[in-house]
């Protein structure tokens, strides 16, 4: 009994360890943790991570803030690419999130349309 409590312990005390996040992998899409393949992805990361959103992502369980920046980041390496396509294709996703949690009745249209604009006004990607 006095072995089994113990190896329990020892258990709980090593996962607690090794699930104890270190400052290098906390949060990988915090700014400063992934570089960006381009400037004006940054601009939209300042954006989508003002405070005026949070009551915005509160309701969604998806972080869009963060699913829309991966989008975006890759938009931006598909057009150092030159892979048009591709970037106007993931730029229409990334909006699409937002649109997504209209949908899904996350938020209004009202809220994300600053959002959406900023996007659409500081990608250099255009879409059709």
């Amino acid at each position: 009994m006095k072995v089994t409590a113990v190896l329990f312990a020892l258990s709980l005390l090593i996962g607690g360890v090794a699930q104890t996040p270190t400052p290098a992998k906390a949060a990988g899409w915090i700014s400063g943790a992934e570089s960006y393949a381009a400037p004006w992805v940054k601009d939209v990361e300042q954006e989508l991570l003002k405070k005026d959103y949070r009551y915005v992502y509160a309701s969604d369980p998806r972080a869009p803030q963060v699913v829309a920046l991966r989008l975006l980041n890759q938009a931006a390496k598909a057009q150092e690419a030159k892979d048009s396509t591709l970037a106007q294709q993931l730029v229409r996703d990334a909006l699409a999130v937002f649109e997504e949690g209209v949908r899904k009745h996350y938020y209004t249209p009202s809220d994300i349309e600053p959002i959406t604009t900023f996007i659409r006004q500081h990608v250099p990607i255009k879409t059709s």
